[in-house]
């Protein structure tokens, strides 16, 4: 009989616990008034916001924060700007993709 009681407590603490969890997350909540629909923008930026990263007890070397930086900014490869600089010959030639020169036509 007390295992019971102990797994019926375990079953209520962990119902509380439960609810008491959604209670923390913040709420999104958009609003309609006259058929214009005002999104909560703060909120939902706010849950996009990327994790903090922990500090270290050292500060970053040049070569961690380019390591992490965006390709472009690195000089690393970047797949828009190869598709920008080739063109059609993309996947086809290394020879960027050039426009045709100009025809001299004689005036008559």
């Amino acid at each position: 009989m007390p295992l019971i009681v102990v797994a019926a407590d375990d079953v209520a603490a962990s119902r509380a616990a439960a609810q008491a969890s959604p209670a923390t997350k913040p709420v999104c909540v958009d609003a309609e008034v006259d058929g214009q629909r005002a999104l909560s923008y703060d909120c939902l930026s706010a849950q996009l916001k990327p994790k903090a990263e922990p500090q270290g007890s050292a500060s970053q070397t040049a070569a961690e924060s380019q390591a992490k930086g965006p390709s472009n900014r690195v000089g690393t490869f970047n797949a828009s700007a190869e598709h920008n600089r080739f063109g059609t010959n993309w996947g086809k030639s290394v020879t960027p993709q050039r426009p045709a020169p100009p025809v001299a036509v004689p005036p008559r």
